[in-house]
C-alpha cells in the first residue's frame, strides 16, 4: 500500500474542505493512503515569494515529520513550489512540486506553455520566477492572473472559470501559447476544465492532479529525486524558536 503525505503550504486545513478531499480521492489509486499534513502557523494563502519565505520552517517541518512518519511519497499543496529544493534535501522519499511537474509535462504536450493563475502582481512574479528557476523561460508565452484572489475562489467558482478560459484564449491567440498550465491549486476542485479544452482544442493542465499523479507513478517506478542534487544538509548548532524546537535533531543539530 502506497503511503501519499499531501503537505499543505498555508497556516489553513484545506483537507476539511469536502470538495476538495472528495477530489484528492478521486485521483487517488484504490487501497492508497493519504496523510493530510498542516503547518501549525503560516499565512493563510500563497501569493507571493514573502508567504513562501514565512511559512517555509512550517512547511519544511511537516515533509521531515512525514519522513519520519514513514509515507512513501510527498506532494507539496501550492503550485509555487514552495522549499521544494530544501525539502528535497531533508527527505529520503520523493518530494513533488505541483509547479515543476506542470510546466515539464507541459512541453510533453506541447511546445509553448502559458501559465493562468490568479489574482496579483507579486503571485504572477512568484510564478515567474518559478519558470526563470526551471530554465523554461524561453518556452513560456506569459503568466496571467484572474480578478479574484485564491481565498474568492471557492465563492465564486463560475467566474473563475469564465476567467480561465478570457485568459487562455489570449495567451493562445496572441502570445502563441498551445499548452496552458493552471498557476494555483485552488482551482482544482472548483472548476471543471473540460469545457474549455474542447473550446480551445489545447491541454489545460491541473497541477494539483498532475504533481499527484506523478507521485504514484515514482513510487511505482521505484525512482526518487538525486541525493547528488539534493544532498543532506550539513549539520550545525541551532538557535530554535519553541515552536519548531527538536524538530529538525535529526536533519541538522550538531
Amino acid at each position: 500500500m502506497t503511503r501519499l503525505a499531501l503537505i499543505g503550504a498555508t497556516g489553513i486545513d484545506w483537507w476539511k474542505d469536502p470538495k476538495k478531499k472528495a477530489f484528492v480521492e478521486s485521483h487517488t489509486p484504490d487501497g492508497c493512503e493519504i496523510g493530510n499534513f498542516t503547518p501549525k502557523h503560516g499565512t493563510h494563502s500563497v501569493e507571493s515569494l514573502t508567504d513562501e519565505a514565512y511559512n517555509a520552517p512550517f512547511i519544511l517541518e511537516q515533509i521531515v515529520r512525514a519522513n519520519k512518519e514513514g509515507y512513501d511519497v510527498i506532494v507539496i499543496d501550492c503550485a509555487c513550489d514552495p522549499i521544494l529544493e530544501a525539502g528535497r534535501e531533508v527527505s529520503n522519499i520523493p518530494v513533488v512540486g505541483p509547479r515543476n511537474t506542470a510546466l515539464h509535462l507541459a512541453l510533453i504536450l506541447g511546445t509553448r506553455f502559458g501559465v493562468v493563475t490568479v489574482q496579483g502582481e507579486a503571485l504572477k512574479k512568484c510564478i515567474e520566477h518559478g519558470v526563470r528557476k526551471e530554465g523554461l523561460e524561453s518556452f513560456c508565452a506569459g503568466v496571467r492572473y484572474l480578478e479574484m484572489p485564491v481565498l474568492d475562489i471557492a465563492k465564486k467558482p463560475e467566474i473563475a472559470q469564465k476567467e480561465i478560459l478570457r485568459e487562455s484564449k489570449d495567451l493562445i491567440e496572441n502570445h502563441g501559447a498551445d499548452v496552458i498550465v493552471l498557476g494555483c491549486t485552488a482551482l482544482s476542485h472548483e472548476v471543471d476544465l473540460k469545457p474549455i479544452m474542447e473550446e480551445l482544442q489545447v491541454p489545460i493542465i491541473d497541477p494539483w492532479v498532475v504533481a499527484i499523479k506523478t507521485a504514484f507513478m515514482l513510487v511505482e517506478s521505484g525512482l526518487s529525486h538525486s541525493k547528488l542534487a539534493y544532498p543532506n544538509p550539513p549539520k550545525k548548532k541551532l538557535n530554535e524558536i519553541p515552536s519548531l524546537e527538536g524538530s529538525f535533531d535529526d536533519i541538522l543539530k550538531e
